[in-house]
């Protein structure tokens, strides 16, 4: 589905481009000093060139990202293809802001240069095609490929003006569907939805901690490489709007009508309130609203993920799970590891992106409908309560993917009279349901000594080079499915090129490494905990290399883990490197769809300093469970039992943040190879694998430990 020889767009584009950016600052800050100057004079006056400034919106499910990539549908590219076949010549486009996989857009912008060629008389000068034309005749194109982006404003800038520096402020929205039931297909891959009420008031208290200038590194994902973590959020509001797609109820439209001076409808019949329809009194057949609130976050500029992982702060202040003392405790970490991982991007709405007073590129034409007057925070601290609007925010529709769900939900039968059995609950089911999902993290390989290695030059951004600055952690992606009902277990271990990012970027694949049980795959010992060992192998043509996956599972959420790759040369049954990768639970299974979605909370893995030998070494107890392979190539861990085991230093790999892994000598010639994961101080999730002296996989164990001292 990859090709590893995929180039970077900040590569070949940029490099030609006479659009290349000159510093990191320009694609993730946005601060006035890196805005202001510098671009006036990018291109030389030509009559037969006129630059638009372009509005467009999107519905960012079925794109991977806006920034053009090769062999990606991407809104850029789709947007340059219209154009292209509009004037017959290729362009290059360029947004005022980027968006990752599944964002919309309600009003992006973006810059492009049109020269309109005589077909009749080859070297005419013709006028330029006034902005109406332009949006016409794009918006012709657009509706053949798919219908999924929409040019909404025009307009005849100077060659000199760039929609990207020119931006003085961008807006998000980040909708989130509060209530038990399902959403709605209208709502799917459009909100993120939160079974739990959220409480509304306590989300606005946090707001205010967060609104102003401050060191925003608790909210700044892995891969951003701004020069400073220093933000100014201008505005951060929660609104409740109503739902899309809405239709009023009785309430509202009697409101409405009493404001708007129209007479009342009567009707002597009771009347009962639902999902946006007015019922007398039998509500069968209609889904009930769910409550809809809406994050608006506004800054010159955003880190990269910051928006959301503010959102998943907010979130979880609304649920109750935080306070808005645990908000401040956050933001003062400055690390962020302290917070919660990120809000999905299907929820999440480029609104504006703000080009100055005298070339101000409209916002779409309607905006938010507010049904509670909640007063919102300014940057100076204080409440100002927004003036009343009475138009809906529509978001545009469009079919999605289905999904498998995380959360296994049994059947509802509609008659009394027929009953549905319970579903069958294996250890290899539950298991399924802990393993699946996607899993977005960061990876990196190390030598057979710890150290970590450097990425290869070739994919680098050149910024980078430029700056000496050396990379070692691969941004990565992990689909995985297990089929509940049958022994089928599949993942695709996803890199993505290390880019340069700001609050949206997306990455573009290096490499696809897809994995299932079957000829590959020879042991495959599982916990219903989602955790998981297996050996694969022989990698490649080379018959003399395995390699041994150890999947541990945060015992405490679920919804961490590590993976941890030991390759070994099975001639001296020898480590030959060590390959790691931390990843969060980011959302049920897509099969890797959301490209450069990664979930992570931290700036830094391979050059973070190792785990202290003294943290794992000495006495530990163990609770033990065990695999052995007599027949069969996939076995559950079972048959634990409790036994006090000594780990010495001299036996230890020591890995960055809490890991670990060693080779030691066991009996008769065994080589013992194993992992470990100190997942909180004195408490340490383990595997091993045994091998015999021929080369054999024996035994396999994964245990709980705890350390003596803590006993």
């Amino acid at each position: 589905m990859s090709d590893p020889n995929l180039k970077h767009p900040l590569g070949e584009d940029y490099t030609a481009s006479q659009e290349r950016l000159s510093k990191v600052a320009r694609i993730d800050g946005f601060s006035d000093e890196e805005e202001e100057g510098g671009h006036e004079s990018e291109s030389p006056e030509n009559p037969r060139v006129q630059r638009y400034l372009v509005a467009v919106e999107y519905v960012g499910t079925r794109f991977f990202g806006s920034q053009q990539q090769p062999k990606y549908r991407t809104v850029v590219g789709v947007l340059q293809e219209a154009f292209h076949k509009f004037i017959g010549q290729p362009v290059k486009i360029f947004c005022s802001s980027r968006t990752d996989a599944g964002v919309h857009a309600l009003s992006n912008v973006c810059h492009v240069d049109v020269e309109r060629v005589s077909k009749r008389k080859p070297g005419e000068v013709l006028p330029p095609h006034e902005p109406d034309v332009v949006q016409k005749a794009v918006n012709h194109f657009l509706q053949k490929n798919e219908g999924d982006v929409m040019v909404i404003d025009v307009r005849c800038v100077p060659s000199n003006y760039h929609a990207r520096y020119k931006a003085k402020e961008r807006t998000y929205f980040y909708r989130m569907l509060s209530g038990p039931d399902p959403l709605s297909i209208f709502e799917k891959d459009r909100a993120w939805h939160v079974p739990e009420e959220l409480d509304l008031r306590a989300m606005q208290e946090a707001c205010r901690v967060l609104v102003g200038s401050h060191d925003f590194s608790s909210f700044r994902a892995s891969g951003c490489q701004a020069k400073s973590p220093v933000r100014s959020l201008d505005e951060l509001s929660v609104t409740e709007v109503p739902s899309t797609p809405y239709f009023p109820s009785l309430t509202e439209s009697t409101w409405s009508n009493l404001n708007n001076g129209d007479p009342l409808t009567c009707s002597n019949q009771p009347k009962t309130e639902t999902a946006g329809v007015t019922t007398n009194g039998d509500t069968f057949g209609i889904k009930r609203r769910h409550r809809c609130y809406v994050v608006t976050a506004r800054s010159r500029g955003f880190l990269y993920h910051q928006v959301r992982l503010i959102v998943a702060v907010l979130k979880c202040v609304g649920t109750g799970e935080l306070t808005v003392l645990d908000v401040e405790r956050i933001l003062k970490a400055k690390d962020v590891s302290a917070g919660k991982p990120m809000a999905p991007a299907s929820g999440l709405y480029l609104a504006r992106c703000g080009q100055g007073s005298k070339n101000e590129v409209l916002v779409h034409r309607q905006s938010i409908m507010i049904l509670h007057s909640v007063p919102m925070l300014s940057s100076s601290g204080s409440y100002r309560t927004p003036a009343p609007s009475f138009r809906a925010l529509r978001f545009p529709f469009s079919s999605s993917l289905g999904v498998c769900y995380r959360t296994t939900i049994s059947p509802l039968s509609c008659s009394s009279d027929i009953v549905q059995p319970a579903p069958v609950i294996t250890a290899w089911s539950e298991f399924a349901q802990n393993v699946s999902g996607e899993w977005d993290g960061f990876g990196a390989d190390f030598s057979r000594e710890g150290h970590p290695l450097e990425l290869p030059e070739s994919v680098v951004p050149e910024a980078y080079r430029e700056w000496e600055v050396k990379v070692f952690d691969w941004q990565t992606q992990c689909p995985t499915l297990a089929q509940p009902n049958a022994h089928t277990f599949l993942y695709k271990s996803i890199k993505l090129l290390p880019t340069v990012g700001c609050e949206a970027d997306a990455a573009t694949r290096h490499s696809v490494d897809q994995r299932t049980i079957g000829p590959t795959a020879l042991s495959f010992s599982y916990s219903v905990s989602g955790s998981y060992v297996a050996v694969w192998g022989p990698l490649g043509n080379n018959n003399q290399l395995l390699e041994v996956e150890h999947c541990l599972v945060n015992p405490n959420d679920k919804e961490s883990r590590v993976r941890i790759f030991q390759v070994v040369e099975t001639t001296m049954l020898s480590l030959r490197s060590v390959k790691v990768f931390r990843e969060l639970w980011y959302g049920p299974f897509r099969d890797g769809d959301q490209l450069g979605g990664c979930a992570t909370r931290s700036s830094g893995f391979a050059s973070t300093p190792a785990t202290p030998a003294s943290a794992v070494a000495g006495s530990w107890r163990a609770v033990l469970a065990t695999t052995s392979f007599d027949s069969g190539c996939i076995q559950q861990f079972t048959g634990e039992k409790v036994v006090e085991i000594v780990r010495e230093e001299k036996d230890l790999l020591l890995l960055p943040q809490d890991l670990w892994c060693s080779l030691q000598d066991g009996k008769d010639g065994q080589r013992l190879f194993s992992v470990g994961w100190l997942f909180e101080p004195g408490h340490a999730i383990t595997s091993t694998c045994v091998f015999s002296s021929d080369s054999k996989l024996e035994e396999v164990t994964m245990g709980r430990e705890t350390a003596l001292t803590d006993l």
